[in-house]
């Protein structure tokens, strides 16, 4: 039997997609430069997925609300 498609948390009021892609440029960066103890460079990779798989939400509701736009303009177009 399938599982059933787990719904993403809901993005927080404040989060921004500009703030999280710094965030994860600048987590990046430090994991590049070898500057991290091991046990932070764990702990920063984690917070760079969480803001990655944030960023992709957004960017999949997003990509939701325009197609449901285009279908509703090409439907109404089609009534002319």
């Amino acid at each position: 039997m399938p599982r059933a498609k787990k719904q993403p948390a809901a993005l927080p009021e404040d989060w921004n997609y500009e703030d999280a892609l710094a965030q994860i440029e600048t987590i990046t960066h430090r994991l590049e430069t070898g500057e991290l103890p091991l046990a932070e460079v764990f702990e920063q990779f984690a917070e760079a997925m969480k803001a990655l798989q944030q960023c992709d939400q957004f960017l999949l509701t997003k990509q939701q609300q325009a197609s449901l736009l285009i279908e509703t303009l090409t439907g109404q177009d089609e009534g002319l």
